[in-house]
């Protein structure tokens, strides 16, 4: 038997996440083996072509087509998958769930798994509200296991909550003493966030540090989740190569002291290269790779940040400290905090996702005869912007 998983995402951030999920699925050397395929569903958050490339960089999965909510449930019928692994934000995780069902037999409906594609708390209402229909809820910290499953029984559900390393991590070498300290670093990447720094003023005070490790020299590179323009999972008021435009001159710059780039994270963590946040899951990326990694606390640390997470990993750091911190190889991350966080090597999702999809082809998953949106208005909502072209719809705003 082969395990058929259909991966239906919604922006670039969870298609990244789908692609390697799909990816690490196929190649665990599991039995049965798994037969990965994925679409993005129309949305004002579909990713560009670029993005989707970006995305899907590495993991053998080519440039999903993108559908809109009828072709997908067409494809649904045809394609029969035993497991949906619905990647998506979660307005249209509730459509896509919804549309999945109903283009399926009573009693023989796939499995339906979800997630978020990064660090995961709070476990909100809202959150766990759209996703209450999961047969199975992925999580990627042993610490967000408990929030979740409390804030689901809210809702009356109780998803299986499966422990899984962020699938684009690379797997972490186990520690050691004698670990060899990298070299001084010569290339700083910064990870840009659409959420934080929160301010304009917060955004620039940034970009003038970036300049000022150009000063100490330091080779400066601003990887960027999208172009000034296109649409990311969350909208960027204040985008960092058009702010940079605007205030270089005002700032005493020429505009060289930063770079700034697309495609994939991957193509930046290379040897030589230290990663700067404040909260991106790349740090995860770069800590999974031994690289020097610095989250920024000069905007603060707690939830509006969403930085509370990395407390205790021993690279906290504020921007004027960098340099000096660099020069000496870098900081160490904890042990401790990298097993007990997101750089575990626990992973319950491939012997989950083949035993769903056994329950799903014997018909023995719970009945569920509908997906009952969680907030009409909402589903409604995310109804008609699916149902238009995605230029046409990403300028509907409510």
């Amino acid at each position: 038997m082969t395990v058929r998983v259909l991966a239906v995402a919604d922006s670039d951030s969870y298609l990244k996440w789908a692609a390697w999920s799909l990816a690490r699925l196929r190649d665990d050397g599991g039995t049965p083996a798994l037969e990965p395929a994925a679409v993005v569903v129309r949305s004002p958050l579909a990713p560009t072509p670029e993005q989707s490339a970006a995305a899907v960089a590495s993991t053998g999965l080519p440039v999903p087509p993108v559908l809109s909510p009828g072709a997908l449930a067409r494809l649904v019928r045809a394609r029969r998958p035993d497991v949906v692994l619905v990647a998506a934000t979660g307005p249209v995780a509730e459509l896509v769930a919804r549309r999945v069902q109903r283009a399926t037999r009573s009693g023989r409906r796939p499995a339906l798994v979800t997630g978020l594609p990064g660090m995961a708390l709070p476990a909100t209402q809202h959150g766990t509200g759209w996703r209450r229909w999961a047969d199975a809820f992925v999580v990627h910290g042993r610490h967000e296991a408990e929030p979740y499953r409390t804030a689901f029984a809210r809702h009356g559900a109780a998803p299986l909550v499966l422990l899984s390393r962020l699938p684009f991590l690379d797997v972490p070498s186990a520690p050691t003493d004698h670990a060899p300290r990298p070299d001084a670093p010569h290339r700083v990447v910064l990870a840009a966030q659409a959420k934080v720094p929160t301010t304009r003023d917060e955004r620039v005070r940034l970009l003038d540090g970036l300049a000022r490790l150009a000063d100490d020299g330091f080779e400066v590179t601003v990887k960027l989740r999208a172009r000034t323009g296109e649409r990311q999972t969350h909208n960027e008021p204040y985008p960092l190569d058009a702010l940079w435009t605007a205030e270089h001159q005002r700032l005493g710059r020429s505009g060289g002291e930063v770079g700034f780039a697309v495609g994939p994270m991957s193509d930046h963590l290379t040897p030589g290269t230290a990663l700067l946040t404040v909260s991106s899951t790349a740090g995860l990326e770069s800590l999974a790779r031994g690289l020097p990694t610095v989250f920024l606390t000069d905007f603060g640390v707690g939830p509006e940040q969403l930085n509370e997470a990395y407390v205790g990993s021993g690279c906290l750091a504020a921007l004027d400290e960098v340099a000096a911190i660099l020069r000496a190889g870098g900081p160490t991350p904890e042990p401790g905090w990298c097993e007990a966080g997101y750089l575990h090597r626990g992973d319950e999702l491939g012997p989950a996702v083949r035993a769903l999809a056994e329950r799903a082809r014997a018909g023995t998953l719970e009945p569920r005869t509908a997906v009952v949106p969680w907030s009409w208005p909402r589903y409604l909502w995310s109804t008609t912007r699916s149902a238009l072209p995605v230029t046409l719809s990403a300028r509907l705003t409510r």
